[in-house]
């Protein structure tokens, strides 16, 4: 699960769908985009709102992990979901489809994380990444607890470390 980087506010009469990244945005996709390739290059369906920010997210992870836009689904109830909406989209995923990529939107994400996995997570950030495995043999039997949080990736951890703060 992705969230979406950092979107700009700046633009008065725009439609909260439309918002474009903001600067920190469009230099957080490649950092966190190129931090995760090789485990992103893995995946098989790449699911996303179908929010401006969230499709130039993922454009931006695409460049990076060898994926065109033109193979990115997009998914009008992904759009500002909750957690329950999640959850029933993602129970519709055909089980062909083993490694899932979900660009969406706070606070749904931060809620699905926590009720699939059982993790406290307090706030999944703009362009942070949460890595679940699920031991299902069909994605209809997604449900509370069925996950495992395995990592979590978010630009500040990196920026941090770079500066010689720990994370």
């Amino acid at each position: 699960m992705i969230r979406h980087a950092k979107s700009s506010w700046k633009f008065d009469g725009l439609a909260d769908k439309d918002r474009p990244l903001n600067k920190r945005g469009i230099q957080d996709a490649p950092m966190m985009a190129l931090r995760t390739s090789k485990a992103l290059e893995k995946t098989d369906l790449w699911l996303s709102s179908p929010a401006t920010r969230a499709i130039r997210t993922a454009e931006i992870f695409g460049q990076y992990c060898n994926r065109s836009l033109s193979s990115l689904k997009l998914n009008e109830q992904l759009y500002d979901a909750s957690y329950l909406h999640l959850i029933t989209e993602l129970r519709q995923i055909k089980n062909k489809w083993k490694n899932v990529v979900l660009f969406g939107h706070n606070p749904g994400l931060t809620d699905l994380i926590f009720t699939l996995t059982g993790e406290d997570l307090d706030n999944l950030p703009t362009c942070g990444m949460a890595f679940i495995e699920f031991a299902l043999d069909d994605w209809s039997e997604l449900a509370s607890d069925t996950g495992k949080l395995t990592r979590i990736e978010y630009p500040k951890k990196y920026k941090q470390l770079s500066s010689g703060v720990s994370a």
